[in-house]
């Protein structure tokens, strides 16, 4: 399972520098185990220090010393995990809740102004599309470790299933336009707007707060460096959302460039 430089819980490198003697499929099906299990980032640091003492010192193999990886990290991990892998911040998710809802919302508008609407159509499409993004966020905020353990244990499934739930996403605003009802442009914009920045706001609370953490895996003695990927979370949304309306803008122009 070695994609690389990455995987879903950070740089490879990170860890695997405390067990150089260690084959690196072990380490890294080890620690993405002891991840999913909620074990923090200096415990994982610890057992692989220990494993990489005995492998160095007797020769074996940490397959012929401990196990199947996967197996080993359950046996290992605490009874009782400091943080769950299932647990996440109120506050950060409704912040996603409200920042996706007025990304939505905002692209949306965007769109029907680029086109010369006044008023943005409401139409089954949009509902079916939103219902998803909602159950999609959903499965994130309350069983991650279901999507994470799919994509480390299958990425070109995960990647295909996640490809194929994008298709029905934008088939269902191709194929579904009947209009259910219709809201000013410039009114759908302002709540747009707002609801991303009450969402980045909530976020960068939680964040300041302390209630989202990098948890960096460290050896005994070692302390972590600083980090900055939570607070880069934070602004995933407003500009997926600059990115978005520019993407929208640009197609607009398209037909006036033939």
């Amino acid at each position: 399972m070695n994609l690389s430089n990455r995987t879903g819980f950070g740089s490879v490198d990170t860890y695997t520098r405390l067990a150089p003697s260690v084959e690196r499929d072990w380490i890294e099906q080890f620690v993405l185990e002891q991840r999913l299990l909620g074990v923090p980032g200096s415990r994982i640091g610890d057992s692989l220090v220990v494993v990489e003492s005995h492998v160095s010192e007797s020769g074996e193999s940490a397959l012929a010393a401990f196990g199947e990886p996967r197996a080993y990290a359950a046996e290992d991990a605490p009874e009782q995990p400091q943080q769950s892998p299932q647990r996440i911040d109120r506050e950060w998710g409704i912040a996603l809740v409200l920042g996706l809802f007025g990304m939505l919302l905002t692209t949306f508008s965007a769109q029907a102004a680029f086109a010369g609407e006044s008023a943005l159509a409401v139409t089954v499409g949009h509902l079916v599309l939103l219902a998803i993004a909602s159950g999609a966020l959903a499965l994130l905020l309350f069983a991650s470790h279901v999507p994470l353990r799919m994509i480390a244990q299958h990425p070109v499934r995960s990647w295909i299933g996640w490809m194929a739930l994008l298709i029905v996403m934008v088939g269902a605003l191709l194929l579904l336009p009947q209009q259910i009802g219709e809201v000013s442009v410039w009114i759908a914009s302002a709540i747009g707007v707002v609801l991303l920045a009450a969402g980045f706001l909530l976020q960068m609370r939680a964040y300041l707060g302390g209630r989202v953490q990098d948890d960096p895996i460290v050896g005994p003695g070692e302390q972590p460096e600083s980090a900055s990927a939570g607070l880069v979370t934070v602004f995933v949304l407003p500009l997926a959302t600059v990115v978005m309306i520019g993407f929208s803008w640009l197609l607009q122009q398209i037909p006036g460039m033939f």
